[in-house]
């Protein structure tokens, strides 16, 4: 009589995912896709992050507008769709992620002074933001930092997902850097 070393109907371990997944939740509420966003960012995670954005999106930065037409780069926020949008995001990504010497962490609070507008197909939620870009030298770190106010307009599409479909950008200080900057930093 010949014994199985194993338990031939036990099930077998599971195999690490390939390459990195990221913090992840089905965006079933306006909430979690900002949530998904924020981890998205932090994490660096493109797949994620390209996921909250609806195939309509648009980038608004007005005050950042104003400025590059006055500095002469009048067209760097014109058309500012998702492509733009996720290809910004992945030069960031791909700058950040690829030294040990930059480092990159996104924090995002409700706005004390607005009311978050949810109904039951469309969004508006108001996000404080404090975007840090720190760069280590041997010498010295130099830390830049974003603050501002995002203002995330979304809906529900496919599968009831909740989407960003424009996101408006305003400077905390009038002249400061905001987000906006940041990423026309990275617009190629």
């Amino acid at each position: 009589m010949a014994a199985c070393a194993k338990n031939p109907f036990s099930t077998r371990g599971t195999q690490d995912p390939y390459g990195s997944a990221g913090t992840w939740e089905t965006p079933q509420s306006p909430g979690v896709t900002v949530q998904n966003l924020l981890f998205a960012y932090n994490e660096m995670v493109i797949s994620n992050y390209q996921l909250c954005f609806s195939d309509s999106f648009l980038f608004s930065s007005p005050e950042d507008s104003i400025d590059a037409v006055n500095d002469g780069r009048g067209g760097l926020f014109v058309d500012w769709d998702k492509q733009v949008e996720v290809g910004v995001a992945n030069n960031i990504f791909s700058t950040y992620s690829a030294a040990d010497t930059l480092d990159l962490f996104l924090t995002l609070t409700s706005a004390e002074d607005y009311v978050d507008i949810i109904g039951d197909t469309s969004a508006v939620l108001y996000r404080n933001y404090n975007l840090a870009l720190i760069t280590i030298t041997a010498d010295s770190a130099d830390t830049v930092i974003a603050e501002g106010l995002a203002t995330f307009h979304l809906y529900q599409e496919q599968l009831n997902w909740w989407t960003i479909y424009l996101w408006e950008d305003i400077p905390a200080v009038s002249g400061e850097i905001d987000w906006g900057d940041i990423k026309a930093e990275y617009r190629r």
